[in-house]
């Protein structure tokens, strides 16, 4: 039987196992492939190279061999070799990249090469290779075939000479190493996150999620700003004018104590307050300030804006602007601001420490919220009464930790010999939303206790509370 099939069908055996065995073997990869995919080995990307390229190639020169019968010395047999050996050497090379640098650890020099280096390493061996292989399988007849390449190649040249161009700016760019991945760039007119490199161009992801794709040859003839080298510590620059009624060192010691005091501000480099030009309008300053790394300078910067119109305000200085308006002889420039007595109509009780008598009426102050309202080792000038708003209070615990020990509300006072922040340096009151803060002088206010017993004691009683919880926080250990 078997002798009767076998002269039947020459080919039997071979197309039963060429059915049966290209499956299996596609379906073992696939299995093998969805494996190491889900614990994120890199050798999966290889081992699709050999299910989609390998395999395939490999039963074609079965079929053509064992099926079609052609002859060895046939073109057609030739050409499934010359495939078959090209993309094996092409898949045994990425075994190679895969074990020595895909499982590299990290800060090691096969971590540090470059996946460009690499590519550009792999395609050259199977170039080299894929000559070898067609010198062997093809003899002395591939003279011609490459005489007719060589030629193809100068055409093809010139028609890719700007790909080219990319790929050699590509290798310009390998070797100099101005930027790599990760690294925050200004290139092409694009700030950005490097997110790849590859052999055409890069990857820039920009702070509004936009990905911009910047060709090599425009990186390696164009102005490149690398914004993480040396340090990541970036340096930022803003300019802002006050009127020309402002004393400059006035206006710098009040800039200053905002750089110093806003969240993301490195003390070193120390941030700096220049005077910059005497423009119409205004005089300019200069605010020098660092954060620690790129992405945190956004963040930082809008700090420094909301909080400078509170600390312009606070400390009675002028932004100006260049507006011309016309006004008649009823009208003013400037709407009246509401008087102390109307700002209190929400606290009637504190209306005695208005004196009409006074050469120094109280005054709002307003806080951003985040600002400190009473720093530690600092004196508080005056008593502050919270008009709109809430406030923090912390201090430092046994181990040195900060710990909130209360919040202060609108009607609340507070001040250095006043209120509990005198029981020690480490006493700070921080605002939790946008404050406005009017201030008494010391014997204002003596006099409103003087005259309101029932007041006094109500300020005793929470002065009193807020020492408790001091004390009681300072001597408290989470640990």
């Amino acid at each position: 039987m078997n002798d009767f099939f076998t002269s039947q069908f020459p080919n039997l055996w071979p197309a039963i196992g060429l059915a049966i065995g290209f499956p299996l073997i596609l379906l073992i990869l696939s299995e093998l492939i969805y494996s190491l995919d889900r614990r994120g080995k890199p050798l999966a990307r290889t081992l699709r190279t050999f299910r989609n390229l390998v395999v395939p190639a490999l039963a074609v020169v079965l079929f053509v061999v064992y099926l079609v019968k052609s002859p060895s010395e046939g073109t057609l047999v030739r050409v499934a070799e010359t495939a078959f050996w090209i993309v094996l050497l092409y898949a045994l090379l990425g075994i190679v990249n895969d074990l020595v640098f895909g499982l590299a650890s990290q800060n090691t020099w096969c971590e540090r090469v470059p996946k460009l280096f690499r590519d550009l390493t792999r395609a050259g061996l199977v170039a080299i290779g894929a000559m070898v292989i067609c010198h062997r399988v093809w003899g002395g007849e591939h003279q011609g075939a490459l005489t007719a390449l060589g030629v193809g190649s100068v055409v093809i040249g010139l028609a890719l000479q700007e790909p080219l161009g990319n790929i050699v700016s590509g290798l310009m760019l390998l070797f100099e190493r101005p930027l790599n991945v990760g690294d925050w760039v200004t290139a092409d007119g694009v700030t950005g996150r490097v997110v790849e490199i590859n052999w055409r161009s890069a990857h820039i992801e920009t702070p509004t999620r936009e990905l911009r794709v910047v060709r090599n040859i425009s990186l390696y003839k164009g102005a490149l700003s690398n914004l993480s080298r040396p340090t990541f510590v970036r340096t930022e620059v803003i300019e802002v004018g006050f009127g020309y009624n402002d004393p400059p060192n006035r206006v710098k010691e009040i800039m200053l104590d905002l750089l110093t005091t806003t969240p993301g501000v490195l003390s070193d480099p120390a941030p700096a307050v220049r005077t910059l030009n005497y423009a119409d309008f205004s005089v300019i300053y200069r605010l020098i300030f660092s954060v620690a790394r790129q992405e945190e300078l956004a963040v930082t910067r809008d700090r420094i804006m909301t909080r400078l119109w509170y600390a312009a305000k606070r400390g009675g200085l002028t932004i100006p602007y260049p507006i011309q308006m016309e006004y008649s002889p009823s009208e003013s420039p400037t709407p009246d601001a509401p008087t102390p007595r109307e700002l209190l109509r929400n606290q009637p009780r504190f209306l005695p420490a208005i004196r009409d008598d006074s050469s120094a009426p109280p005054r709002t102050i307003d806080y951003a919220a985040g600002e400190p309202l009473h720093a530690p080792s600092s004196r508080f000038e005056g008593i502050g009464l919270i008009l709109t708003g809430t406030a923090s209070i912390s201090t430092a615990n046994a181990t040195g930790e900060s710990v909130c020990v209360g919040e202060m509300n609108a009607g609340e006072c507070f001040g250095s010999h006043f209120t509990a922040e005198s029981t020690g340096d480490d006493v700070q009151i921080r605002a939790n939303s946008d404050v406005t803060v009017m201030l008494f002088d010391d014997k204002s206010m003596e006099l409103l206790l003087n005259q309101s017993p029932s007041l006094a004691a109500e300020i005793g009683d929470t002065i009193e509370s807020r020492r408790q919880a001091i004390l009681a926080a300072r001597k408290n250990d989470p640990a």
